[in-house]
């Protein structure tokens, strides 16, 4: 459908609806091709199958103008004011707007458009201006042509739309006017999002997202963009530059391997889990790492510290047996699309087969309990690397939180084995253990170890995270720390977002180089933040990436390559 290698982004805009035709003014698709991008018309469907093809070729987005919104849609009855409305359009521009949403494809809303992504994410509107909106409101539907302006807008400070639009103002005032044709507007603002400009008379004039590229207008910037009006043009080209990052970073996923290492998945697992469809109740799933173009995951059977006893040590290792073997059956009953990898060379052909890469991990070395034997049958069932302890001292090691100081840092025992897991080839993670602990396994160890979720203490000063001087010598070592999106590891206030993990990765990178640093969620285990807060969402980890003017190559290495080369390195020691 789309053009190859077409080096202008390409922007898509939905249709109307109209004689059984699906058409549309040639003033959007002017206002795009001003601004340096390709457009397209989506003809109107309901096709599920050929929205979900059009998201998966398509850099931009924008929701055009209309008719009115079938109330059903916000749960409303229909008032008498309201027009008749286009179920087949209403439908097809909600699942538009939803799916575009899902594959992070920047948004930007016209009028009709502006509502429609309100409805889509949970807001509703008013049917009718003049009869439901209590104030005393303005000419909200003009007579006057498209290209002229009739009412002001007061666009909110510290706004998406005022970094846009305001520096176009050359008298650094926030009201700008514009052209109105619209008896409908939005009431309720859908959770998330925020208003972002307003009419005199009080009704919303404009919607954003402050973590994600979706912003909508009431008003019809094309008919002013293509008149050379600046501040209308600015939005297309706002579009147009989140399209082109956009569009860069698939082509980045097409070339590289991404890994998330440490996701929690089985612990939202029930006996109808199935990670080969959608999961409402999971961040991660099969189909949202094919949206993220996240090619692999680590995901872990993870087992809560309890008293050091027989009998619980016991349940902790078989409650670990019962874990890897659902993963197991998820995987084989989804071998289509999700195959279980060991080692690189297996990761590296999942990604040519167009399928997700899964690895088997422990987190709490608890489920070995005193027993090393357990630790090869773990290896056998895939495991590939083990976090040696949770919250809460183990056999193996003292950890950062709820630490009783057993054995002032690695036991004995945990020198066995660190020993062990070098010569079977699994990777050490001491995410979670506390500074002692790290030392003594670093000493310990004759291969690169990882933090496959941690973050750095002088951004977040958190027990959990790891000193300037912790990270220099994992540098030393070969080794790797995953930046962890969980809120409170990332900031002190707890109100972290993306650009709080890029502050950590910044940091790291600063401190220590490139080659000793990656991303590890923590998804389904408490992680995510606003930015990136499910699988099909890490694909905005690489647009961070961009806008902070990392190269291809220092991307590689942060969303996997880094790791792949631990995970080589470590199996290779076996192999001597």
């Amino acid at each position: 459908m789309v053009i190859e290698n077409n080096p202008r982004p390409v922007i898509a805009i939905s249709a109307n609806h109209c004689d059984d035709t699906s058409r549309i003014a040639s003033a959007y698709c002017n206002a795009v091709l001003q601004a340096g991008a390709t457009p397209i018309v989506i003809p109107v469907s309901a096709d599920n199958n050929f929205i979900l093809s059009i998201c998966q070729n398509i850099d931009g987005l924008i929701m055009s103008g209309g008719g009115d919104i079938a109330p059903q849609f916000f749960n409303a009855n229909t008032i008498e004011q309201a027009n008749t409305p286009d179920i087949l359009r209403d439908t097809y521009d909600i699942a538009l707007a939803q799916q575009a949403h899902n594959h992070q494809i920047p948004i930007l809303g016209i009028c009709r458009g502006m509502q429609v992504i309100n409805v889509a994410f949970g807001g509703d509107i008013y049917q009718d201006i003049a009869t439901e909106y209590n104030n005393k409101a303005l000419q909200h539907s003009q007579c006057e042509d498209k290209n002229i302006t009739t009412h002001n807008v007061e666009i909110t400070r510290n706004s998406k739309l005022a970094e846009i639009i305001l520096p176009q103002n050359s008298n650094n005032s926030t009201t700008i006017a514009v052209n109105s044709f619209h008896h409908q507007a939005v009431k309720r603002i859908a959770h998330g999002f925020m208003a972002s400009a307003y009419s005199s008379d009080g009704l919303c004039e404009a919607i954003e997202h402050p973590h994600y590229p979706i912003l909508a207008v009431q008003w019809h910037p094309e008919h002013l963009a293509v008149n050379n009006n600046t501040q209308n043009k600015a939005l297309f080209n706002w579009l147009t530059t989140e399209a082109t990052i956009h569009k860069k970073a698939k082509q980045i996923h097409q070339n590289i391997i991404s890994i998330d290492t440490h996701t929690d998945t089985p612990m939202v697992w029930t006996d109808f889990t199935n990670l080969g469809v959608k999961c409402n109740e999971a961040q991660v799933d099969f189909i949202k790492m094919k949206e993220g173009l996240l090619d692999a995951v680590c995901t872990v059977a993870y087992i809560p510290q309890k008293d050091l006893t027989t009998t619980t040590r016991q349940q902790a290792y078989n409650n670990t047996i019962t874990i890897l073997n659902k993963l197991h059956k998820q995987i084989a009953d989804n071998n289509n699309i999700a195959a279980l990898c060991t080692n690189v060379n297996e990761i590296i052909t999942a990604k040519q087969q167009n399928k997700r890469a899964i690895i088997a991990a422990v987190e709490n070395g608890f489920a070995i309990g005193t027993d090393l034997q357990k630790i090869k049958h773990l290896y056998n069932l895939g495991v590939r690397y083990i976090t040696l302890c949770h919250n809460g001292d183990n056999d193996i090691c003292d950890s950062a939180i709820n630490s009783k100081n057993l054995h002032n840092g690695l036991s004995n025992f945990g020198l066995q084995v660190v020993e062990m897991m070098n010569q079977l080839g699994i990777i050490i993670d001491i995410s979670h253990a506390n500074e002692k602990t790290f030392w003594q396994v670093l000493s310990a160890t004759k291969q690169p170890i990882v933090a496959t979720h941690s973050s750095a203490k002088t951004v977040c000063n958190h027990p959990r995270n790891l000193s300037d001087n912790q990270l220099i010598a994992l540098a030393k070592n070969g080794g790797v720390c995953q930046i962890c999106l969980y809120n409170g590891f990332l900031s002190n206030n707890n109100n972290a977002n993306i650009e709080t993990a890029m502050q950590h990765l910044n940091h790291i990178v600063k401190l220590i180089g490139v080659n000793h640093v990656g991303f590890g969620s923590d998804f389904d285990g408490g992680g995510g933040i606003p930015g990136c807060n499910a699988a099909n969402e890490e694909i905005n980890l690489t647009k961070q990436l961009l806008k902070h003017n990392y190269s291809y190559s220092d991307i590689e290495k942060i969303r996997g390559g880094n790791f792949l080369r631990v995970m080589q390195q470590v199996q290779s020691y076996t192999q001597k």
